[in-house]
């Protein structure tokens, strides 16, 4: 009777022990930042100033140039081509406005961030641009989420000789992006 009490309070002290180990690991993960006034906090202002530049490349196949520049700790992300200085046409007159979050991992670096983005007078789903850096911060990819829809798919499951097949429907939402990759 005694080994199975103290198997008991071993497999007890395992757990908790997994349990903690767990907890460590969440507070040591990466984390998203919300970002308040479009400001970087000033503990992640210098990893975010090397960020910094003048990155050319191309946006849904137009070339053009991103510039991402600092106003005491608030970024300013800016878009401009042949067309202007809008990621949509140039009748539309969207924005890129404040940073909205950050991705940062746990070694600190900024993996990726996300500014609000108003389309203007163009019709899309899109309310945020999205940048995702390379490790060594030369590259960026942009996406701009252009619609998300909804699908439904259907199968038809069962029958038998007491019941009759029914038919069984799923809900998918698909998103279509648009999408634009710069380096310095």
């Amino acid at each position: 009777m005694r080994p199975e009490v103290n198997q008991t309070y071993k497999g007890g002290k395992m757990k908790r022990f997994l349990m903690l180990l767990m907890a460590t690991m969440a507070l040591a993960a990466c984390k998203t930042v919300q970002i308040e006034n479009g400001e970087v906090p000033d503990e992640y202002l210098a990893r975010a100033k090397k960020l910094e530049g003048v990155y050319h490349g191309s946006f849904e196949g137009r070339s053009g140039q991103l510039t991402l520049t600092f106003e005491g700790n608030k970024p300013l992300l800016l878009y401009k081509d042949s067309r202007g200085n809008s990621l949509l046409a140039s009748q539309c007159q969207s924005s890129i406005n404040n940073l909205k979050w950050a991705y940062v991992t746990r070694k600190g670096v900024v993996e990726s961030v996300g500014f609000y983005f108003d389309p203007g007078a163009c019709m899309i789903d899109g309310r945020e641009v999205q940048l995702s850096f390379s490790k060594d911060y030369s590259t960026i990819r942009l996406s701009l989420l252009e619609r998300r829809y909804m699908e439904r798919r259907c199968r038809i499951e069962g029958g038998g000789p007491n019941f009759p097949p029914r038919e069984v429907c799923e809900y998918y939402q698909n998103d279509r992006n648009l999408y634009g990759k710069f380096s310095r």
